[in-house]
């Protein structure tokens, strides 16, 4: 029976030294079988490139042989006039070229004459597959778009690429409603084609393009199970935020629509030394304005009617953001239109929103493409009467945004076969605390606040912000102020970075990253070699490091099954780190909700660092949508709560009463020193918090006092470099060849795959006027020349970028699928390289398709990733 660790509910135990991960599993399965990609490729045009490359190489090695023993024939041969002739051969036999006439037939001897005939019969050979080539492929591609029509006509598919690009979905459509047999146009089929590799080879999460799923462990044999009929539905949502600008703008100028609108202080607001602080949800350091007498009783939190008491001032006072306007609505809603056209009633903004709910409550059930774009047309009609007079506002798409869940049972996970394999990834996330930024971070705050208010003191969050930015800002580098502000904001920091500052626990931490890093590349006597390392060895290196140094208390693993589906004990592939505490979960969670799907109660994180407070802002994307994950959380600037709270004036004082509340304000924040650390607390009752965040948007891409709270007080994995490039050795410049990186594991997790580093100007390109065919040969040819798989992943990297270009660092390394049997994808790589950064990096297909889980829902077998949260706390 699956053990559950006592006090801690949801964790299950894997060993007896107590490890635990998460008892749910998030499954994110690609929604069309890797079947659709087998049969997109050009299997008969790529055995003949194989055979070209094969008859190549033997050509090169046998006239290079022909060439040395025909030598001692030339030197035989005197002056005389048969001389120029076997040199010329010899020259034609060294370069692999067909000889002149002059030069073939030429008495070279019984023993070599054989030979070179053989020689030529190949280079004949080789000709003649070289000028088949081009039919061939045009021939098979013509050949694959039968399978491309079936594969882009199913509903997932179709339905994704409508909501992903509706000019698209309009090209697709058209050429499905034409004759069978029809031929897109070359760049539909080229667009199609990336999509389709998308859907197969990646769990991307638009649309309808992946699948997700709540699993769970069991005592089952089998490593994964999943129990059939298969089924799914789309969770349909309207884009939140654009919807809450929207109505928030329009109140502006609608004084009936404003009146339906809740009026609150500012949840920052707090007096300090004579002055109301504040900070805005868009803000980026607190704002300080006289605290006079009528305006605290005016900003009193406890007082109701604050819209009559402001009287005309109300507009005034929201746009300095000392009082917030907020749609009748939380942040974190059920069911934003539901609720919004309840409670703005017969308005006709409320007639809309009802018109939106309804056609977005129908829009799952709609099979066909075209009935869903009648559904989002009227989307876009109700969403216009929200524009005003500028219906230019409205994006083009994304209006609302969709999503794919699976309806029937989640997978079931066998703990037995899991269960070394997870043992590893517990030891991984161990070590990987040595390279973690934030707690670098937090050990510089820590003596820095010692230092400027004392060891020991406690001084209200507000303060401590205020004192951090100001001191920080605009710091020497080298300097631990300068530090720590350069750790917090990496891609903001223009200065170049100063001489590492003098702080005792901070050099035992860099030796330690330092001595962790070298051990693990002692381990790797040739970097091109694979290696698997024992997980006891790297607990031994973890076991080097200071004390204060913890791993993440938990974090989301995101891992896929490699090598036979059936093999027991599993073997995984690590894909990434990110945040735990439910963060995967909760999103699913919802996401089924939305679809009507029976999904239980979503548990709430837990951990033993403090009791969690949940950051529950969406910041401008739907994807921060999720079910809670905390029984309380941070009444944040700009973001309308999820409860009601009672909350102490500014400045006040706060009674025992409010451990009970259901929401704390940044006003009710403090932050106390303790040795080493600092720990967040509510200010009257001195409860330790643990800011939770488990949205899906980057933490970096927050507003910055949600930064600060997260990156000082909360527990989120923030590595100072990718995982896999502690265990490989990635060129730190641009290579001036191709630099290859092996394959490393650790037990039986791999955590870097073998890895090819190329100048971008060494690939070969197409060039104007090149046939297709022999841009394939030229390509082919590189790719064995530097043992390339010609399957495998692409992305492109920038090495040396400043951190500051985090975006576009971020969309370099985006992983693109390539088969060079598949023409399709090989033009899209080609095009691919001219928005290339300065290194290309190829990466092997691991796990392979043929590892890819069995599901029932077409008798095929779909790319799968799990999410396994691991936990230390």
């Amino acid at each position: 029976m699956v053990s559950t660790r006592r006090g801690l509910p949801g964790r299950v135990e894997i060993d007896a030294g107590r490890r635990t991960v998460d008892a749910t599993v998030v499954a994110r399965v690609a929604a069309l079988p890797v079947a659709a990609l087998a049969e997109l490729r050009c299997p008969a045009t790529w055995r003949s490139v194989q055979d070209i490359l094969a008859v190549r190489s033997r050509l090169a090695a046998e006239g290079r042989r022909l060439a040395d023993e025909l030598e001692p024939v030339i030197g035989a041969a005197g002056p005389g006039p048969a001389r120029p002739a076997l040199v010329a051969l010899r020259r034609a036999l060294y370069n692999a070229r067909r000889p002149a006439a002059r030069a073939w037939p030429v008495d070279v001897g019984p023993a070599l004459g054989p030979r070179v005939a053989d020689w030529l019969a190949d280079l004949d050979r080789h000709d003649t597959l070289v000028r088949r080539l081009p039919d061939l492929l045009d021939e098979e591609r013509r050949s694959t778009y039968e399978a491309l029509r079936r594969w882009a006509g199913t509903d997932a598919f179709g339905q994704g690429v409508l909501q992903a690009g509706p000019a698209m979905s309009a090209a697709l459509r058209q050429w499905l409603d034409g004759p069978p047999g029809g031929v897109p146009p070359r760049q539909v089929a080229l667009r199609l084609t990336r999509y389709l590799a998308r859907v197969v080879a990646k769990t991307s999460p638009h649309a309808t393009f992946m699948m997700a799923a709540l699993g769970r462990w069991s005592d089952d044999g089998a490593p994964v199970r999943w129990d059939g009929p298969w089924a799914w539905r789309s969770a349909v949502e309207p884009n939140v935020p654009l919807l809450l600008r929207l109505l928030t703008d329009l109140a502006r100028a609608d004084d009936g629509l404003a009146d339906l609108f809740e009026v609150r202080p500012n949840p920052s607001l707090h007096e300090d030394d004579g002055r109301l602080w504040y900070v805005t949800g868009q803000e980026d350091a607190y704002t300080g304005i006289a605290a006079s007498e009528p305006l605290r009783r005016l900003v009193c939190p406890t007082c109701d009617d604050l819209r009559a008491r402001a009287g005309g001032a109300l507009g005034r006072l929201v746009e300095l953001g000392v009082l917030e306007l907020h749609p009748p609505v939380a942040a974190q809603a059920a069911a934003h239109l539901a609720e919004l056209t309840e409670r703005l009633g017969t308005h006709p903004v409320g007639k809309a929103l009802s018109a939106a709910q309804e056609a977005l409550a129908r829009y799952p059930d709609a099979a066909r493409v075209p009935e869903r774009e009648a559904l989002r047309r009227t989307v876009r009609s109700a969403f216009t009467a929200l524009a005003g007079d500028d219906p230019d506002r409205l994006p083009d798409r994304n209006l609302f945004h969709e999503n794919a869940v699976v309806t029937t049972p989640g997978p079931r996970l066998g703990l037995a076969a899991w269960r070394p394999a997870l043992g590893d990834l517990h030891a991984i996330t161990d070590f990987a605390a040595v390279f973690d930024r934030d707690g670098v971070a937090r050990l510089l705050a820590a003596d820095l606040f010692a230092e400027w208010f004392g060891a020991g003191a406690q001084v209200p969050f507000g303060r401590f912000h205020r004192t951090l930015a100001e001191r920080t800002h605009r710091a020497v580098p080298g300097t631990p102020a300068g530090e720590l502000h350069a750790l917090m904001y990496p891609w903001q920091d223009p200065r170049p970075p100063g001489p590492a500052p003098a702080v005792p626990r901070l050099d035992k931490l860099r030796q330690a990253r330092t001595a962790a890093l070298a051990a693990v590349r002692g381990l790797l006597p040739d970097p091109s070699d694979p290696l698997t390392i024992d997980p006891a060895v790297l607990a031994d290196i973890a076991a080097g490091r200071p004390a204060f140094v913890r791993p993440v208390g938990s974090l989301s693993c995101f891992v896929q099954t490699s090598g036979p589906p059936d093999a027991t004990p599993v073997r995984l592939v690590l894909n990434g780190l990110g945040p735990g505490y439910g963060a995967m979960r909760s999103r699913v969670h919802r996401l089924l909700r939305v679809a009507g799907v029976p999904a239980g109660d979503n548990r709430p994180a837990g951990t033993g660092r403090g009791t969690p407070v949940e950051i529950s802002g969406l910041f401008g994307s739907n994807v921060n949508l999720r079910s809670p994950v905390a029984a309380r959380e941070i009444g944040y600037p700009g973001v309308a709560p999820s409860r009601r709270r009672t909350t102490t004036p500014a400045g006040g004082p706060t009674g025992a009463a409010s451990a009970s509340r259901a929401t704390f304000d940044l006003r009710d924040l403090a932050v106390r020193h303790e040795p080493g650390a600092l720990v967040l607390e509510h200010a009257g009752d001195g409860i330790p918090l643990m800011p939770v965040y488990t949205g899906m948007v980057a933490p970096m891409l927050l507003p910055r006092t949600a930064r600060l709270l997260l990156q000082l007080f909360g527990d989120l994995p923030s590595p100072v470099t990718e995982l896999a490039s502690v265990f490989s050795r990635p060129p730190e410049s641009v290579p001036a060849r191709v630099v290859r990186t092996g394959r490393v594991s650790v037990g039986r997790v791999t955590v870097a795959r073998a890895a090819w580093y190329v100048p971008v100007r060494d690939i070969p390109r197409r060039g104007k006027g090149d046939s297709a065919a022999a841009h394939l040969l030229a390509l082919a040819a590189w790719f064995a020349e530097h043992a390339l798989p010609e399957r495998c992943f692409v992305s492109s990297a920038d090495p040396g970028a400043p951190v500051r270009e985090r975006l576009r660092l971020a969309r370099l390394a985006k992983p693109t699928y390539l088969d060079l049997a598949d023409p399709a994808l090989v033009t899209l790589f080609d095009r691919g390289l001219d928005t290339s950064g300065p290194v290309v990096v190829f990466r092997e297909l691991l796990p392979d398709f043929e590892a890819a889980t069995a599901l029932g829902m077409d008798g095929g077998r779909h790319v799968t990733e799990y999410v396994v949260e691991v936990n230390h706390d």
